[in-house]
């Protein structure tokens, strides 16, 4: 199936089919991922026990896993307008989530402990990642400029927040750092997918 680009500043050449399929299952894992960042912020303050840490555990690798197709669904529908930044980006994010996804799975799957601590590190590179590649395709003019502007304020906008929050008491716990970043990642991957989608 071949068809042309029509977003503005968005240069596309040939669309293949399972692009679209790919950037429902990004809006299905970002989605996926804002709510259980949220959820397991919650968890961590007593504030709701509707799932236990097992099952939070369990749907990271499928939320990653999510995540991380529907980024190959945005990449086929919108590489040819990418500049350096954004596919420099890129790299570095899809190496953040592929890295995340294996110690997530490893630590769920293997019980090895030692997974856990890879996935955070890994998720950290992600989000370096998720920042630059936003800002590239911004730069580059490359829709949805939404879902860009999201993931390149998912760490300095989202921890900012986050700091702020802590700092002034709204929410007095030093935990709530990593929660603004990653609703704004997950929401950006959310984006990215549903215009991957909608272009199929």
């Amino acid at each position: 199936m071949s068809r042309s680009g029509s977003g503005s500043g968005t240069r596309t050449g040939t669309y293949p089919r399972h692009a679209g399929v790919a950037g429902g299952a990004g809006v299905a894992g970002g989605l996926l991922w804002a709510a259980l960042v949220v959820v397991t912020f919650a968890a961590d303050r007593g504030v709701t026990s509707l799932l236990w840490y097992g099952t939070l555990d369990a749907v990271t690798p499928l939320a990653l896993a999510l995540m991380g197709a529907g980024l190959a669904g945005y990449r086929a529908r919108t590489r040819p307008a990418w500049g350096l930044l954004a596919t420099a980006g890129f790299a570095v994010f899809g190496a953040g989530l592929l890295g995340a996804f294996a110690g997530a799975t490893a630590y769920v799957a293997g019980e090895i402990l030692a997974g856990w601590t890879v996935s955070v590190w890994a998720y950290s590179l992600a989000l370096v990642g998720a920042t630059t590649f936003g800002l590239g395709l911004l730069r580059a003019g490359v829709e949805p400029r939404a879902g860009a502007g999201l993931l390149a304020g998912s760490l300095p906008v989202g921890t900012a927040v986050s700091l702020s929050l802590a700092v002034s008491g709204v929410v007095p716990d030093e935990a709530v750092v990593p929660v603004v970043p990653g609703v704004l990642l997950g929401v950006g991957v959310a984006a990215l997918g549903w215009w991957a989608w909608r272009s199929e």
